[in-house]
């Protein structure tokens, strides 16, 4: 029998992962037990295996009245705190505050602006939440061809602008911006925050995008320099996990970290026939693997620039080196 205090901590630590401090003594007075006999030790262990709990330090070897923690045992969590939708509020163009002009400015001011800031458009707007529309160059051309002689931005507004909330999923966001060009974005409280083009969303695939490439072109350049260099045999036997033989008829069928350990022995190098230091050729491709390990994880905020200069030196290195093979 245990005790409807105990089963109340345990539901607690469950739910809120919190920790409790009893006795070796309260502990066993939970399932009403009175001495720490190996019997009344192996029910208390059956419980508190069944509920994923552990005591620490161990009940067993201090004193009856000193203070242990009663906790569940650890959980397996990752290392970052990942929204699972990437949402349009991670671009830097979704958080400054766009340039705009007032519907009572100058057509030149806009213009002007406009120019300076390689801009194809610019909000018209009252302070950071009242959006009138937007001047383009198509507009300011279409006026100027009906003949429209008035210097004021206000005459050359259109009202076709979309505004998305700060928290729109990127890929919602995305088929807007394709079909619009261009959109605002909004916080909570409705101020305008960010002005998205087609030119940011190009730049956040290539930030995205662009390291895929570059490990691409490595792995089929290393592919390259180890085709047909060994026996299919032989690979099966390098690539052994334990005595589990792996499914590999093709250098294709190697990982990353396959084609580092095949290359770091002497006696694999030698088939090879590359004229350049082993080590730091090694060296440099196991770096690349950590790289590549980092990008899988697909960081909307991409790789550091040291990282992408890496890989950037490693596959052109690879791309020279593959004239003279």
């Amino acid at each position: 029998m245990i005790s409807d205090k105990l089963k109340a901590i345990v539901q607690e630590i469950k739910e809120t992962d919190n920790e409790f401090k009893v006795t070796p003594r309260e502990l066993f007075w939970f399932f009403y037990f009175e001495k720490r006999t190996k019997g009344n030790r192996f029910w208390v262990n059956k419980f508190l295996n069944e509920n994923q709990l552990e005591v620490v330090p161990d009940y067993m070897t201090v004193w009856i009245d000193e203070k242990i923690i009663l906790r569940h045992k650890k959980r397996a969590k990752s290392k970052k705190s990942v929204e699972p939708i990437q949402r349009i509020q991670l671009l830097d163009s979704a958080n400054k505050p766009p340039i705009a002009v007032s519907r009572e400015a100058k057509l030149k001011e806009a213009m002007t602006l406009m120019m300076m800031h390689n801009f194809s458009q610019l909000p018209v707007m009252t302070g950071t939440r009242t959006v009138h529309g937007v001047i383009t160059w198509e507009t300011i051309g279409y006026g100027l061809t009906n003949r429209c002689d008035s210097d004021l931005v206000k005459d050359f507004i259109s009202n076709d602008i979309t505004i998305l909330d700060y928290e729109t999923p990127l890929l919602d966001a995305i088929s807007i911006i394709l079909k619009k060009e261009f959109v605002l974005v909004q916080k909570s409280d409705k101020s305008i925050c960010g002005i998205v083009t087609l030119a940011d969303i190009s730049a956040q695939f290539l930030t995205v995008s662009e390291p895929f490439l570059l490990l691409e072109q490595i792995e089929n350049h290393i592919r390259q320099i180890l085709d047909g260099k060994f026996l299919v045999k032989e690979l099966k036997e390098f690539c052994k996990i334990g005595d589990v033989e792996r499914e590999i008829e093709h250098i294709d069928d190697l990982n990353f970290g396959d084609y580092i350990r095949i290359i770091e022995k002497p006696e694999h190098w030698d088939r090879l026939n590359l004229n350049i230091e082993r080590t730091h050729f090694i060296k440099h491709l196991d770096k690349v693997r950590e790289i590549r390990n980092d990008i899988m994880h697909f960081d909307p905020d991409g790789i550091s620039t040291e990282q992408r200069e890496d890989l950037i030196k490693m596959a052109k290195f690879l791309t020279e080196l593959k004239k003279y093979l």
